[in-house]
This record gives structure tokens, sequence and C-alpha cells, in this order.
């Protein structure tokens, strides 16, 4: 099947547009820039559609500086073309950037897609957008980050406190001959709920596992951040010996900031899986890290934009698995990303 891509150009965002499917025509106009629109989508979808055409699916994700997310793109568009859907990804350049996914959900609601899957960054900042989106008639739901709006139909992907709850439960096994363990936790930005879900997991476990929890961090899913923080930390608590952490990126911050402080008995223990921090525990640097399945998101936001539009049932949460790297399976891990990004042409 034909792929159609196109960029959507914006001031201070730029997002993929990856459609498959259909020819190319026609403009879309934002405040900031313009993109092609297929012909046979220049104009508004509002429902009513035989259940034997496909639907035109747009999916608006928190950034594409984040490996995480071009996995999750990789798996939609894999699908869509294996079911013969159109689908458009985009997000804006910086997952901090929640203004401009306000901008791109709404720049959505006026196209001719006819679902809208959001990964929502602050939903604060979305709710006028998700409400123009369902007063033109889109089916609307959430990936990565659940929304609470009313007009979602479901949410995909991992559950997060269960996850979390579950990389503390490993960690703590990691020092329990150790009675006065002691830990901290790194997370991402305070708004985002998913970050808080994985912090709540993460500090019942350690504390179900009597592991002291000295402090929580907001290092905003930031590596640099990560590392000042980290070698604050150790510096006013050096009897730290756990840190977990809600995203990749700042466990890589912390284990320099470690391995910069020469401390030989600090746990690292990370979350989400991508190559970088993969490789950390490959070389033993980083303990373990919980793997999400985007790749596995992407290819159900598909399918499910597919039941939506066909008028089926959903169930209102489709759960994800997420998997323990460890440096036995370190290589594979990283073989079968990378494997899943060549695939789409994605590096």
């Amino acid at each position: 099947m034909k792929k159609i891509c196109h960029m959507l150009c914006m001031t201070v965002c730029m997002a993929m547009l990856c459609c498959g499917c259909g020819s190319s025509s026609g403009k879309l106009e934002t405040d900031s820039g313009s993109a092609e629109l297929p012909e046979e989508h220049q104009t508004s979808s509002t429902g009513g559609h035989d259940i034997t055409d496909t639907p035109y699916v747009g999916i608006v994700l928190k950034a594409t500086d984040n490996p995480y997310f071009s996995l999750l793109k990789a798996g939609a568009e894999h699908e869509a073309d294996l079911l013969g859907i159109q689908v458009m990804v985009v997000s804006p350049n910086h997952e901090s950037n929640v203004e401009q996914q306000a901008d791109l959900v709404s720049t959505m609601a006026n196209m001719a897609v006819d679902v809208i899957a959001v990964a929502p960054s602050h939903e604060e900042d979305l709710t006028d957008a998700l409400q123009q989106a369902k007063d033109n008639g889109k089916w609307i739901f959430s990936v990565d980050t659940a929304l609470e709006y009313e007009g979602s139909a479901c949410y995909i992907g991992t559950d997060q406190y269960n996850a979390g709850y579950q990389q503390g439960q490993y960690a703590a096994k990691l020092v329990e001959q150790n009675d006065t363990a002691s830990a901290v936790i790194l997370r991402g930005p305070a708004k985002d709920k998913t970050h808080t879900l994985r912090e709540y997991g993460i500090v019942d476990a350690l504390e179900d596992g009597c592991v002291t929890v000295v402090r929580v961090e907001d290092c905003r899913c930031n590596e640099e951040t990560a590392e000042q923080t980290m070698t604050e930390l150790l510096e006013q608590h050096p009897e730290i010996n756990v840190v977990c952490t809600t995203s990749d990126s700042m466990a890589v911050g912390a284990q320099r900031a470690i391995a910069n402080a020469g401390k030989k008995d600090v746990h690292i223990v990370a979350f989400d899986g991508m190559q970088e921090a993969s490789e950390l525990v490959r070389i033993g640097e980083i303990d373990a890290v919980f793997a999400q399945d985007p790749y596995e998101m992407g290819r159900l936001c598909v399918d499910y934009a597919l039941k939506l539009y066909q008028g089926q049932e959903v169930e209102a949460s489709v759960h994800t698995d997420v998997e323990l790297i460890t440096q036995g399976n370190a290589q594979a891990h990283i073989d079968e990303i990378n494997r899943r990004l060549n695939q789409r042409g994605i590096k």
C-alpha cells in the first residue's frame, strides 16, 4: 500500500503526518503553517459511514524527540498498512510543549479525520480542543496516558500504578538484606498523571518492602536535570542505595551522577525500556528497566479506532504488558526495538 507523507509545519513545533491510502490534494491550514491533505478527507467527518468503509485515524502524541513515541508511531503505521487504513501521527517536538499539543488536537478536530487518539501531556490544556473534536463528531480515546474527559471512549496503555508497584517490588528485593535501605524517586512532570500513578506504585511497593523513601523529585523527564538533582541528593543523603525513575532519561542522568560520585552500591531501576537505558542495563550500569510496549499501543490504536468507527463496543481500559529487562535479555530487547523501527525507516 502506498504511503503519503505530510509535514505539519508550526512556528515552534514540527509534527510528522504519515498517511496511507489515497492521493494528496488540498491544504491543512493552521495558525502557523499548512500541510497537504488527501482530497477524500477535505470535508469534516461527522459519522454516519457505511461499516464497510475504513476510518481516517489521527493520533496526537507527546513528543517527537522521544524514541518511545517513535516506536508507538511505528506500531500504528504498520497496523494501518496491514488493514488499509489511513493514519496521521502528529506531536510537538518536546513533551513540555503542552500548548503546542493542544493546538495540534484543535487543528485535527477541524480536519476530516474520523477518530482521534491522544496521549495527553496535560489534560487541562486539552479540554477545549477535545470538546471541539467531540462537537465535530469525532470519536476520541487516549493512549499512553488516560484521559478523564468524559467523551473519551477508552484508554490504551500500561496499567501505570501496577507497573510502578512491580518496579518498586523489584528494587526492594535488591536491598532486602539491608535493614536501613533508603530510596529516592526521580519522576516526570508533576501535572502528568502517568508519572504520578507510577510514583504512587513505586512508593507503596518500596514501603511494603521496608525501604524508606527519603525524597521524590520532579526532574521533568530531563536527563541533565536528573543528573544535577542526583548529584545534590547524594551529597545530602549519602545513605541512598536505591534510585527508581519514572522514565528512562532520568535513569541515564542519575547513572552518570552516581558514577561521577564513585558510588558502587547504589541500585537503579528505570521505566520505559528504550535503547539508551537498556544498553546501560546490558553493560551492568543500571540494574533493570521495566519496559512498556509502545509499539503494541500504536497497533491497538488503529485496531480500536476501526472498532469505534464501525460502532462496536470497546472496553474502558485496554492494558498492555510491561517486561522486566535485565542484563540477560537486554540485547534481545534492544534488537527488537531496532527491528521494529527499521521496518518503518525510523532510526
